[in-house]
């Protein structure tokens, strides 16, 4: 997967990319469906699929948090709040694979930046194993506190 991290002064940036051997169709399904999403990100879910739609994210013991879609083109693109930030998946077919483009924005006023970037950087791992196996990845098979490391400095953050 290649990462690449910025900021400016009114937040910091991550652009994923990573490829999937399946294709654009079968992706962008586990991204904009309740039934596709809960498989590698069970706290998901989805009212309507279409921009100015709602999202919810169950939080155990907390209420769920809603968020906005904000892009949706059919196997290209969707795009969601996060929090105050937002995130952005776009899906590029060539041939049986798919090369998947994640772009998340956080202000500085989001309370776990680093944690966050790396959060998604394993659901990307877990998005390809789900697509290509039918299996997400363990989260205890993620080194979450090297990914941190990393990208704390990269972007000259506190991890």
């Amino acid at each position: 997967m290649d990462a690449v991290y910025s900021k400016d002064d009114q937040g910091a940036y991550q652009t994923l990319k990573i490829t999937i051997e399946k294709d654009v169709a079968t992706v962008f399904h586990y991204l904009s469906t309740t039934e596709g999403i809960q498989q590698w990100f069970p706290q998901l879910a989805f009212g309507a699929r279409q921009v100015g739609g709602k999202m919810t994210f169950h939080m155990d013991g907390q209420d769920d948090m809603e968020m906005e879609i904000t892009a949706f083109e059919e196997n290209e693109a969707i795009g969601y709040t996060w929090d105050s930030g937002t995130v952005r998946f776009d899906v590029i077919g060539e041939g049986n694979q798919t090369i998947l483009v994640f772009d998340e924005f956080l202000p500085y006023g989001f309370p776990h930046i680093v944690l966050d970037f790396s959060g998604w950087q394993f659901q990307m791992e877990s998005i390809k194993s789900v697509a290509e196996t039918g299996q997400p990845i363990d989260q205890s098979e993620c080194d979450f506190d090297s990914k941190k490391q990393a990208i704390a400095q990269q972007l000259e953050l506190e991890a």
